[in-house]
């Protein structure tokens, strides 16, 4: 077995002498847990730090695309991805900057706004969650808790948002419940 990608494969990683499912670059062999850039894909060469890094960008080589946008029709393998395209067409901009106020679709995009705009780095522990942002994607309403983004829906789009596609009602666990739906929908 390989020591950072176990599993029974098809095809043999450059670097590993193991088969692999998918076109990957293993960490060396009889070394310890795997370093920064251990995995690289076969298709692009992008290199990746993780496993599951890898896995997920391998999906957008795929030529079947199970997610598709309403406006333009570009397919996608993930919900986020097009959750995130989406954007582009509705103008949702749900990620303000606090010094001028400039909005981004994406977090990712506002952080880095703030690096190189207004010079302030954001500085997260290793593993540390930042606060979750509720959006609605209808209206772009955004709030920091479930219950208020809940009622918000229930109120406001009883049958065109979430609420209307099926996503439980909110209580204690209607956020787990409801991230589940998303990913799985075929188990409900």
């Amino acid at each position: 077995m390989c020591c950072a990608y176990q599993s029974v494969n098809l095809q043999p990683g450059p670097v590993c002498t193991v088969p692999h499912r998918a076109p990957i670059l293993c960490a060396p062999q009889g070394r310890g847990p795997a370093t920064e850039a251990d995995f690289q894909c076969g298709v692009c060469s992008k290199r990746f730090p993780l496993q599951r890094m890898l896995s997920r960008h391998l999906k957008c080589h795929s030529a079947v695309k199970k997610h598709t946008c309403s406006y333009c029709s570009k397919g996608f393998n993930d919900t986020f991805d097009l959750k995130r395209h989406l954007r582009t067409h509705t103008g949702i901009r749900p990620y303000s900057c606090s010094a001028c106020s400039k909005a981004f679709t994406q977090r990712c995009s506002l952080e880095s706004h703030l690096r190189k705009i207004h010079g302030v780095q954001q500085r997260y522990a290793y593993r540390e969650r930042r606060s979750k942002l509720f959006v609605c994607e209808d209206c772009g309403f955004t709030c920091s808790g479930s219950d208020e983004f809940h009622a918000h829906v229930r109120r406001l789009h009883p049958t065109d948002g979430l609420l209307g596609k099926g996503l439980p009602r909110p209580g204690p666990a209607a956020d787990l419940r409801a991230r589940f739906h998303l990913l799985y929908p075929a188990a409900f």
